[in-house]
C-alpha cells in the first residue's frame, strides 16, 4: 500500500514544521517564496498545516506541497508521501496542541495584523522598479538596523499608500519599529509586543495615478535587542530593474566567509563568494533580476 494511504496527519505536521524551523524562514517568507513561483497559498493555511489543525486535501494542494518541498530544501516527495488519505471535511486535533500553540499563535498575530495594514489598499499595485537594502550588524552579531529604500511605480489610478509588516522570529529580539525617512508618512502603527510584530499604514504626499513613480526610504530598527541572524534576503514577486544587499558588519567582527545568492522563480539558484571590503561592508547586486529572492549569507 503507498504510504500515503498509510501516513497520519501528525506525520505530515510534524515533518512540516520540523523543515520550518530548520530554513529559518518564517510563514510570511515561506509564503512570499511560493508566490514567487505562481504558487497562491495563504499564511493561515500554511499555519493550519503545520500546526495540524488541516491537512492538504484537494488536488491543487498536492502541487502546493511540492513547491512547498522545493523551497525549504527537501528531497522531492518527501512531504507528499505524509499526506493522508482524503477525509471527511473539518478540524484535525493535534496530538500534541500544547507544543504547537506558540507556532499557531505567532503566526496568527502576523497574519492579523497584516490584513490590517493592507485592507485600505486591497487590490491596489506597486511595481518595484529597485530595491536596496542595508543591514547593519551590532557587536552582539544582531541586527541594529535594515534601512530600506524603494524606487517603485503604481500599476492602478487612486493609490495613496501601502502597508508594511514586520516581524522578529528570535524571541530574544525585542519588538520592530519602523521609522519613515522620506518619500511617505505614517498614518498608523498596529504593535502586537507579545508575539514582536509591528504593522506600519503608510501614506504619500499624494494620491498616485498609474504610471507614477515614488521613492520610499524608510528603516527597521527594534525597542530592544535585535534579532541575531546570519542571513539576509528580498524577494521579489515580479521582475526588478536593480535589486542590492548590503551588509554591514562590525569593525571588530567580521565574519570567516560571505555568500551572495539569488534564486529565480523558474531556474536554480546562483550562490558566489561575496569578499568583504576594509570597512567591513559586502554587498550582491543583480541587474534585470528576474522575480525571486536575493540576499547574502555569512558565518562567523
Amino acid at each position: 500500500m503507498p504510504a500515503a494511504l498509510t501516513a497520519r496527519p501528525n506525520d505530515f505536521a510534524t515533518a512540516l514544521r520540523s523543515a520550518v524551523d530548520r530554513s529559518g524562514l518564517c510563514l510570511e517568507s515561506i509564503q512570499q517564496r511560493l508566490a514567487d513561483r505562481g504558487v497562491e497559498v495563504s499564511v493561515a493555511t500554511l499555519s493550519y498545516w503545520q500546526s495540524g489543525n488541516r491537512v492538504p486535501g484537494r488536488k491543487r494542494s498536492e502541487m502546493v506541497v511540492a513547491h512547498l518541498e522545493s523551497v525549504l530544501g527537501l528531497t522531492p516527495r518527501s512531504l507528499r508521501v505524509l499526506v493522508p488519505a482524503p477525509r471527511p471535511r473539518g478540524p484535525v486535533r493535534p496530538a500534541e496542541k500544547f507544543v504547537l500553540a506558540p507556532h499557531f499563535n505567532e503566526r496568527e498575530a502576523v497574519r492579523t495584523i497584516a490584513e490590517r495594514v493592507q485592507a485600505r489598499h486591497a487590490g491596489q499595485q506597486l511595481a518595484r522598479i529597485s530595491q536596496h537594502d542595508v543591514v547593519r550588524l551590532d557587536a552582539d552579531r544582531r541586527m541594529a538596523s535594515v534601512q530600506i529604500r524603494t524606487v517603485a511605480r503604481a500599476d492602478d489610478d487612486g493609490l495613496t499608500g501601502m502597508g508594511v509588516t514586520q516581524f522578529f522570529e528570535d524571541a530574544t529580539a525585542g519588538s520592530p519599529r519602523l521609522t519613515v525617512n522620506s518619500g511617505a508618512a505614517i498614518r498608523a502603527q498596529h504593535v502586537d509586543p507579545a508575539h514582536r510584530v509591528i504593522g506600519t499604514e503608510l501614506e504619500f504626499a499624494q494620491a498616485l495615478n498609474r504610471g507614477d513613480t515614488v521613492v520610499l526610504d524608510y528603516e527597521i530598527s527594534s525597542d530592544g535587542p535585535g534579532p541575531r541572524d546570519y542571513s539576509y534576503d528580498t524577494s521579489c514577486s515580479r521582475a526588478i530593474r536593480e535589486c542590492v544587499v548590503e551588509v554591514h558588519f562590525h569593525h571588530a567582527d567580521l565574519p570567516a566567509w560571505v555568500e551572495s545568492f539569488h534564486r529565480p522563480r523558474d531556474g536554480a539558484e546562483v550562490r558566489r563568494r561575496v569578499a568583504v571590503d576594509a570597512l567591513g561592508h559586502a554587498h550582491v547586486v543583480v541587474i534585470d533580476a528576474a522575480p525571486g529572492t536575493t540576499g547574502l549569507e555569512w558565518s562567523f
